[in-house]
């Protein structure tokens, strides 16, 4: 894997990672009314969770690449579109996330939470599905496949992790809380702006 490569993986699975949703919401709950090591276990619940997802993932998308390049090149579009759908969402509900209170989980279920708020959210698998098809390609080798999963889901516990670290002042919380807004902006226009580029390079 060169080091272009891999820092476009990065950058895209960080992307994914910062999209403010139900997941970060989780995180910080657990990290603020809990406690600091019960959102680290939530972080790496959902990362591992994220992992499952992404190894799912590269089986479908080396599945069709192996039968049907039309296909492929179908879900590959697909994509693109709903990345540019997931952008325009994200710009539109900027600002309505509500951070909750308490939700009183032990710190022993934490780990358990934070990956089933990853497992049972669809929405990731077809963001791996939009994202992993762009890297995919018949000369795929096993190598390249175990890295992409790896990074998928070390990438996501680390950014939550950071996260954990980063808002366990409730000072910092509300900072937060009051750029939420241009935090979900940016990102949603960050997600238009890969679907365009993505696009463009489909028909170059």
């Amino acid at each position: 894997m060169t080091f272009l490569l891999f820092s476009q993986i990065f950058f895209v699975c960080l992307l994914g990672a910062m999209s403010p949703g139900p997941s970060m919401v989780v995180v910080v709950n657990n990290a603020i009314f809990k406690s600091k090591f019960s959102g680290i276990l939530t972080a790496l619940g959902h990362g591992f969770g994220i992992s499952i997802y992404a190894l799912c993932a590269v089986i479908g998308i080396g599945v069709v690449l192996q039968t049907n390049i039309i296909v492929f090149n179908s879900i590959k579009l697909l994509s693109i579109f709903f990345l540019f759908y997931l952008g325009i969402q994200t710009i539109r509900s900027r600002g309505k996330i509500d951070f909750g209170v308490n939700q009183n989980i032990s710190v022993t279920k934490s780990f358990s939470q934070g990956f089933m708020m990853s497992i049972f959210n669809p929405k990731i698998f077809i963001w791996f599905i939009a994202i992993y098809s762009q890297f995919m390609s018949y000369d795929n080798n096993m190598y390249l496949n175990i890295m992409l999963i790896l990074i998928a889901g070390t990438v996501d516990a680390l950014w939550y992790i950071l996260l954990v670290n980063f808002v366990t002042s409730k000072t910092i919380l509300n900072q937060i809380k009051t750029k939420l807004s241009s935090i979900q902006l940016i990102v949603g226009y960050l997600f238009i702006f890969i679907s365009i580029v993505l696009l463009i390079e489909i028909f170059v």
